[in-house]
């Protein structure tokens, strides 16, 4: 059990579950700005733009079936009645009326394609950042490596213009190769 606890432990605080963690929670609040946005302020122009095309009312198709009535039925009544009470037409009662919000379809996919779009820039900010990071230790990497051999090669210059130590064989040998030249 102990192992157990102590491979949880290593797992949970591991660079990347944290980063995922953190991902989600702003996943979360960014989505909550989307929704907003999409709800708040694109979609009553939507819905004003689709309003010319379905004569005022929500574009919606209705579904006709046993107790249902038409959305215009619907929006005739629903003006002069209260939501806590039902619909009457032709002496019925109904609650709701089933249909298809193509609005709220419509919605769904700007969300969708927001959303999209800005993982996409964030994704692509985020690789331009990485390759110009990389670009960068590249370059430091290239530069240090020719300071080493620029400072070898000096190195090496140094150490042949360095006059080398005399010693008592080369003296010998020097007034030996003299005499041998004046004889």
């Amino acid at each position: 059990m102990k192992k157990f606890f102590k491979e949880f432990k290593e797992f949970i605080t591991r660079g990347n579950v944290l980063d995922l963690a953190v991902g989600v929670i702003i996943g979360g609040a960014f989505n909550t700005i989307v929704t907003t946005l999409n709800q708040k302020v694109l979609m009553p122009i939507v819905n004003w733009a689709l309003s010319f095309v379905s004569k005022g009312a929500e574009l919606c198709t209705v579904l006709k079936g046993p107790g249902t009535i038409t959305m215009e039925e619907y929006l005739k009544t629903a003006e002069a009645s209260s939501e806590a009470t039902p619909i009457v037409v032709n002496g019925v009662s109904y609650y709701s009326v089933i249909y298809i919000s193509w609005s709220a379809f419509i919605e769904s996919i700007i969300n969708f394609l927001f959303v999209a779009l800005t993982l996409f820039i964030i994704v692509k900010v985020a690789m331009a950042f990485h390759k110009k990071i990389h670009a960068r230790q590249e370059k430091e990497a290239a530069e240090r490596l020719a300071l080493e051999k620029e400072k070898e090669r000096l190195e090496l210059e140094a150490k042949a213009k360095e006059p080398k130590p005399v010693t008592e064989l080369d003296l010998l040998m020097e007034i030996r190769d003299l005499l041998k030249k004046d004889n």
